[in-house]
């Protein structure tokens, strides 16, 4: 069964009827992913599903209501307004944010019960100058490595004791920090942050310790240090089905496809420009069609005259520079295109398939920037069982 999410009034743009470009949401590779990390890990070990940036991509409310479904017992975003959406949308389970709060904001953990990652002595203060009552748990966020939030392992006795003292109304109910580099194939780094990390816990007086979560590992880690897994784990892309390591992405189910259609097909002549800039000038003859998608929707302008798309089940290159609204394809081996059918550029067709990965070396960047960069606006339909 497939369903539109979108919210807007173009929802006649769903069932086929008229072609449309969308995102696919593989409801059935999410639970494939949700259940072999679940293997990787203990049973006494949790799970935050980070769900930040609109799921990677992927839509964070259908996204989050499907985990919870399955069992995840804690979701992660960035910002406060990720976390009361999800809240008004059906997520009862802990939701833990990692973004930065001001003083005004904190009213609003207590409201929609959301727990804050606090990394920044600013944070601090402004939560001993809230007012008081009912206590906000929170979470605390050691910087081994990684250099960019959380406090550095020496201050972290000096800090508890601040907030002992003055801040009554804040629960301090874990600690965590942020692997760097997890991915190298070297672990000495890995490790130097882990033992800066056990170190620092191992001086926290132990009624935190026995009573908190205590979280460090991301998806790389979570595969490849199972050791350091601690109370809970937060990984991101193996829910959407890209692993960092390219050996094991047969394992992983990829949760996302990216369609788009051919809206013109017009044949110029040999040595005709194609695009701005005249990046692309043919060489012969050439069929080509219009596909209305581009970097306005998140199509990399790398990708002008390196990527590929899939049309009639084969790889057809992307010539001319990506315009704002669509780019163009070279169609010229193609028997009978037509307009208004579909052009796959994530996913599979036929016997052929492009990856979220070749995308991203194509354009020379990283599989989680094409994934976040899709548009909202692109509607997503929901595919289940």
């Amino acid at each position: 069964m497939t369903k539109n999410i979108n919210h807007n009034e173009t929802s006649f743009l769903d069932g086929g009827k008229y072609p449309s470009n969308y995102i696919l949401i593989n409801l059935n590779n999410l639970s494939l992913n949700y259940h072999h990390i679940k293997n990787l890990i203990s049973k006494n070990t949790s799970i935050t599903a980070m769900v930040k940036s609109n799921a990677y991509g992927h839509g964070m409310v259908p996204i989050s209501l499907h985990l919870q479904k399955l069992g995840v017992e804690s979701f992660g975003v960035f910002t406060l307004e990720e976390g009361i959406e999800l809240r008004n949308n059906g997520i009862s389970k802990q939701i833990l944010i990692f973004g930065p709060l001001l003083k005004h904001q904190i009213q609003y953990l207590k409201k929609y019960r959301l727990i804050p990652v606090v990394g920044s002595r600013s944070e601090i203060n402004a939560f001993i100058d809230a007012d008081g009552g009912t206590k906000i748990p929170i979470h605390l966020k050691i910087d081994t490595g990684m250099g960019r939030i959380g406090f550095l392992p020496n201050e972290i006795h000096t800090l508890i004791n601040d907030i002992n003292e003055n801040a009554q109304h804040v629960k301090i109910e874990g600690f965590c920090t942020h692997y760097s580099d997890a991915g190298n194939e070297n672990p000495e780094y890995t490790k130097l942050q882990t033992e800066l990390f056990n170190n620092t816990l191992l001086a926290i007086n132990s009624e935190y310790k026995n009573q908190c979560s205590i979280h460090a590992c991301n998806s790389a880690a979570l595969i490849r240090f199972p050791e350091y897994n601690f109370t809970s784990v937060r990984p991101g892309i193996l829910f959407y089905g890209l692993s960092p390591f390219p050996e094991t992405q047969t394992e992983w189910s990829p949760v996302l496809s990216l369609h788009s259609y051919i809206s013109v097909i017009k044949k110029l002549p040999k040595e005709s420009f194609i695009s701005y800039n005249r990046t692309y000038k043919t060489e012969k003859p050439t069929l080509v069609g219009i596909v209305p998608i581009g970097y306005a929707d998140g199509i990399p302008l790398s990708l002008s005259n390196k990527g590929f798309v899939l049309y009639h089940g084969l790889k057809c290159q992307i010539i001319g520079n990506v315009c704002m609204n669509q780019f163009m394809i070279d169609i010229s081996h193609i028997v009978c295109p037509l307009i208004g059918e579909t052009v796959t550029i994530i996913g599979k067709q036929d016997n052929e398939e492009i990856t979220t990965l070749d995308v991203a070396s194509w354009a020379n960047t990283i599989p989680y920037e094409i994934l976040c960069n899709l548009s909202c606006y692109i509607p997503r339909r929901i595919e289940e069982d």
